[in-house]
């Protein structure tokens, strides 16, 4: 692992850059950062080399598909390579082992009825060494669609953070530091259909998500003008983001746990638009099952997890019961395999 000393506020700086628009380009973050643009080209081939991963990902919930996070707990031995082969499925997003090896955690999207029968009553049952199966349907995400955990450490200014937002983003210069106030959920949107040419495109960028325009055009066999124009279309309608994944430890946050709250139905809008103002929170959403609400937390060490569980979890009078669960590895973190 690469020692944290040589992941700097510029290093930082761009991280926070890129989660705001991945496909941003260095001509337009160079001046914002106040460098030039070699330097923010040199700095973003070091973050590459260290783990740096940024990937044109379908949204499930605009293309009408359904997502769950799936509990899965193992036999010891098998819990690794059960992860592997989920790891490679194309309709699997996040994978990571936890609580000593023997459970993993998995987020899935299917696309209709009989795909959750096949893979949520048939295929995983059956698989040997799993030893149970829990599958809460994501209801409504707060925080982390895509995750947005690096624009939480404060490295850009509200300035810099509003200069570097693509001009699609509708969201405000940075989140205020208090809890927000209650909101209704908003109307669900209808879902959006893809065709042939749309699929090719997010192929392409789910292999290289930076890809330029003639590097797309080169890889779909789209003209180039087509290219720009479902490429706009895509990302305004939000049928595509632009994911960006850096290992946390590689700036000093070392302790990630999953925690699932079990919070009074009425509260739940609350307390996760509550939880998505922590900067320790990188996804917040309300999903089905005992717990009613999971959130992925960051922090640097046990001792910041404790606090953060003691004093900031702990406050809220509506959260019932929280349990903690470490992830000891990351198997995968984004989908990089095209349209599901």
């Amino acid at each position: 692992m690469a020692d944290t000393s040589t992941v700097d506020q510029l290093d930082r700086q761009l991280l926070h850059a890129l989660q705001l628009d991945g496909r941003a380009r260095f001509r337009r973050i160079a001046p914002v950062l106040g460098v030039s643009e070699h330097t923010v080209a040199r700095r973003y081939r070091r973050l590459r080399a260290a783990g740096l991963q940024l990937a044109g990902e379908p949204d499930p919930e605009r293309l009408g598909r359904t997502r769950w996070l799936l509990r899965l707990r193992c036999a010891p031995d098998a819990a690794p390579a059960i992860a592997d082969a989920l790891a490679r499925r194309p309709d699997t997003g996040y994978v990571s082992l936890a609580s000593g090896g023997t459970e993993l955690h998995c987020s899935l999207s299917t696309g209709s009825a009989e795909e959750d029968e096949e893979i949520l009553l048939r295929a995983l049952p059956r698989t040997p060494r799993i030893i149970s199966l829990d599958a809460h349907c994501f209801l409504h995400t707060f925080a982390g669609d895509p995750p947005s955990w690096y624009t939480k450490l404060g490295s850009l200014t509200p300035g810099q953070h509003a200069a570097l937002l693509p001009p699609h983003d509708s969201r405000r210069p940075l989140p205020d530091p208090g809890p927000p106030p209650p909101a209704a959920l908003s109307t669900a949107r209808p879902s959006l259909e893809l065709d042939h040419a749309d699929r090719l495109l997010l192929d392409a960028l789910a292999r290289d998500a930076r890809a330029t325009l003639p590097e797309l055009e080169a890889a779909t066999g789209l003209p180039r003008t087509t290219v720009r124009r479902r490429l706009d279309r895509l990302r305004d309608t939000g049928a595509v983001r632009i994911a960006v994944a850096f290992p946390p430890a590689r700036v000093g946050y070392r302790k990630r746990a999953v925690l699932w709250l079990r919070v009074s139905p009425g509260a739940m809008q609350t307390v996760g638009e509550t939880l998505s103002s922590h900067p320790q929170t990188d996804l917040v959403a309300a999903t089905t099952g005992p717990a009613n609400l999971v959130a992925t937390v960051i922090c640097r060490d046990a001792t910041e997890l404790y606090l953060y569980l003691n004093h900031r979890i702990g406050a809220l009078p509506d959260i019932q019961s929280v349990e903690a669960t470490p992830v000891i590895r990351e198997v995968k973190r984004l989908t990089r395999r095209g349209t599901p």
